[in-house]
């Protein structure tokens, strides 16, 4: 098998859509429509080939981020539109595929790979775990009025407005680990661009005319159950600026019977409305997140206390992650050696998934020691939650 870029033509083309149709959009039968209209994302496509075929046996994309992480910046892969043909399937080619991307990953100085999964179960046997939750917001327009404000003022923007809001989430987001540093090209073809239709893209700006907040979304559905489709492409730099937002959906109470609204899982909306109870709030597992590159991803973080520490790691898919490593933190910065076996044991030893969300924040080594995912004495586990403090992870864009 050979893992090897898409080819970049009208061929090529078609035969990606060809399988991502297949993949997530069955019903739309087996005819592919290239709309010359459609979204470009900036991915690179790949393909696993057999040596005597034509056609890729599975297929994937792959995004360049930029992620927030702990004082720092790090590259991170975000994997998307994995798909196999049912000819092909239960043949182990996507695991073979997930491989070889991650060891590109690696070549390429990227020690972080994310990706949204169509089952958690299925890409935590790879080595990936869940990166962050989030909150999904229903209810009436009406229901927000309490918590509305209307100074400052919204009007319609275009793409060309990316960087003013680039500078919004840039301040909504700061502080949440995994936060994207978003791309002119992601901000046009991804955050203003839609498979079926374009967003409606409102920008507000306060009474000193800085840009606070923007909300982009869409109206679906027939006159009488329509919906206001906000979901997680928008953003409140502040608490002030996340009234407006609220007072925005809530002036289309004339106009959509119901509102769609996705949040990190600290959002305090239920503390900002007068009736809480008419606020449906349901609470989701989000992306997924690996490290595939230990030394790397813990050696440009930075550490709030001097620490010195083994941690064995177990990788079911990449033979260059698992093994021992030796941390070494002094006055913040840290060096990460992979060492050889020892007859002593290591002082921690848990899969790279659970390692992963102590890393950024998801989970600390007190939880997953009493959910059975780490093997530590009670001296290694304290170093290691004053190593990695839980943080927020809110890694909400779709891929």
């Amino acid at each position: 098998m050979e893992f090897r870029p898409f080819p970049d033509d009208e061929a090529g083309d078609r035969l990606f859509a060809r399988y991502v149709q297949y993949a997530f959009a069955p019903d739309r039968g087996p005819d592919v429509d290239l709309d010359e209209d459609r979204p470009d994302p900036p991915r690179a496509r790949y393909g696993l080939y057999p040596s005597d075929g034509e056609e890729p046996v599975s297929i994937c994309s792959s995004y360049d981020f930029r992620a927030h992480l702990r004082g720092t910046v790090l590259p991170m892969g975000g994997v998307s539109t994995v798909a196999t043909p049912p000819e092909h399937r239960r043949q182990g080619y996507v695991e073979t595929m997930l491989r070889e991307l991650c060891r590109r990953y690696r070549d390429d100085g990227t020690p972080l790979a994310a990706l949204w999964p169509f089952d958690h179960p299925f890409y935590a046997q790879f080595g990936w775990a869940t990166a962050n939750r989030y909150l999904e917001w229903t209810g009436e327009p009406s229901a927000l009025r309490a918590a509305a404000a209307s100074d400052g003022s919204w009007d319609r923007v275009d793409a060309d407005a990316w960087a003013d809001l680039d500078a919004v989430h840039a301040a909504a987001t700061d502080g949440y680990q995994l936060a994207l540093d978003r791309s002119e090209a992601w901000w046009r073809e991804r955050q203003l661009r839609g498979w079926e239709s374009d967003p409606y893209v409102y920008l507000w700006r306060d009474d000193a005319g800085e840009p606070r907040a923007y909300v982009a979304y869409r109206i679906e559905g027939d006159w009488g159950d329509r919906t206001f489709v906000v979901r997680s492409n928008y953003a409140a730099a502040d608490r002030a600026a996340l009234h407006n937002v609220l007072g925005f959906l809530a002036d289309h109470d004339s106009q959509v019977g119901e509102f769609e609204l996705r949040t990190a899982p600290d959002a305090p909306l239920h503390d900002m409305v007068d009736d809480p109870e008419a606020l449906e709030c349901t609470l989701h597992a989000g992306p997924m997140v690996r490290l595939v590159d230990v030394p790397e991803t813990l050696s440009a973080l930075s550490y709030p206390v001097d620490a010195r520490l083994t941690v064995g790691l177990e990788d079911p898919l990449l033979s260059a992650v698992a093994g021992r490593y030796e941390l070494t933190v002094t006055d913040g910065t840290a060096t990460v050696d992979r060492v050889g076996e020892s007859a002593d044991p290591a002082d921690a030893t848990l899969g790279v998934g659970p390692f992963s969300q102590l890393v950024v924040g998801y989970r600390s080594a007190a939880k997953l020691r009493t959910a059975g995912e780490l093997d530590a004495d009670d001296e290694t586990v304290e170093t290691l939650d004053a190593l990695f403090p839980e943080r927020t992870p809110y890694l909400q864009e779709g891929f």
